[in-house]
């Protein structure tokens, strides 16, 4: 029998010692940074943790192209849609508190607006805002523009009012679902959930945001990289690839480019779209909804998360949710086209992903792609 226990601790142990010599932080950072390479994306940070610590971060490339500038690991990055997940979090915080409930209809708290408003959205929920289960016109894509002008037109002294801009929103015509379609994916729905959450607690979106930094030694904030300082990473994009411009070869651009409605389209993106973080902070963000997802009680309460997560099949509270050999999944990227984030949160290996690119071309994004997935081989077992 001793034989026998003595065989199976040697297996345990050559197999930890495996896994041990396979995770070799170093030779980690220097496989992302060929991947990175590869791809010519111009610099990236990223780090994986797991509950208890972090197991590898990593900052490679230059923060602008045809420089010299390296990226630092504290250095800040714009996350785009990320902001839909940070936004649902602290939402929840709010519900925990009892300031309002995912059940919450918009209408209740804003009745006023029912007699201008389409009858398709008279029901909408908190959490139908935050999980895409509406009939919402979009703000993320180039169909914004006729509506961020159709409204400034309406309200030409009101340029940058989500109350106006809502109700104006909800006087316009539905979008139609295909067939088996359940969710339409867009930021309409955080611009209502942000005057929700802001009567409920009489604070403005930016004070919630700033609260939360200060509970929990976070670093998030409104706005570009380049807002934070000037000695932060610039995005890039092609703009024949995007809209912007008829050049095929990486440019630099930066928030500046956004002039007439653009400046509107990330006014309103602010709630759902328009943070930046270095990829350092946004990693112990990870930790905490990896902690609070395997029922541990934190700045939040684990049912919490697990609504956050897991509330709306496919696509929950500001994330995307799915099993993948057992594992359940939750995942999100964004991009405002100059940019590239990526986060995945693995529940039952208890690990969490981040990567941030300071582009936002096709080739960025097929190379985080193959970063993310070469992570996953390495923590994922």
């Amino acid at each position: 029998m001793n034989h026998l226990k003595n065989i199976f601790l040697l297996l345990v142990w050559l197999n930890i010692s495996a896994f041990s010599q396979d995770i070799n932080p170093a030779k980690i950072v220097q496989a992302v940074d060929s991947i990175r390479i590869q791809f010519h994306i111009p610099g990236l940070a990223f780090g994986v943790s797991n509950c208890d610590s972090t197991l590898v971060t990593g900052a490679l490339g230059i923060r602008k192209i045809n420089s010299n500038d390296s990226v630092t690991i504290n250095d800040k990055f714009h996350i785009a849609s990320l902001g839909k997940g940070l936004f649902a979090f602290i939402t929840g915080k709010l519900v925990d508190e009892g300031k309002l409930s995912w059940d919450t209809r918009f209408f209740d708290m804003f009745p006023e607006m029912k007699d201008s408003s389409r009858q398709e959205y008279l029901d909408l929920k908190l959490s139908d805002l935050l999980s895409m289960r509406t009939r919402l016109r979009s703000l993320n894509n180039w169909d914004v523009k006729q509506i961020i002008d159709g409204y400034n037109a309406k309200y030409s002294n009101d340029r940058f009012s989500y109350y106006k801009f809502a109700r104006y929103a909800l006087a316009l015509e539905p979008v139609k679902y295909e067939s088996g379609q359940f969710y339409n994916y867009t930021s309409m729905g955080y611009v209502l959930a942000c005057l929700m959450i802001e009567k409920a607690s009489r604070f403005s979106y930016s004070q919630l945001l700033n609260k939360m930094n200060n509970d929990l030694g976070l670093e998030f904030f409104i706005g570009w990289p380049l807002d934070y300082n000037e000695n932060q990473p610039s995005g890039h994009l092609i703009p024949a690839e995007s809209g912007w411009g008829e050049s095929k070869q990486l440019e630099v651009l930066n928030g500046d480019r956004f002039t007439d409605w653009g400046e509107d389209f990330l006014f309103y993106n602010i709630p759902s779209g328009h943070h930046s973080i270095s990829a350092l902070s946004y990693l112990k963000y990870l930790q905490l909804n990896l902690r609070g997802l395997t029922g541990q009680d934190n700045y939040l309460k684990s049912s919490t998360y697990d609504f956050i997560f897991n509330g709306a099949k496919e696509y929950s509270m500001g994330w995307g949710n799915d099993i993948v050999n057992g594992n359940n999944y939750y995942s999100h990227n964004g991009s405002a086209g100059n940019y590239f984030a990526n986060a995945i949160i693995i529940k039952e290996p208890q690990i969490a992903i981040a990567v941030m690119a300071n582009a936002g071309n096709g080739e960025t994004k097929g190379g985080m792609l193959h970063i993310i997935n070469y992570l996953k081989s390495k923590y994922v077992h």
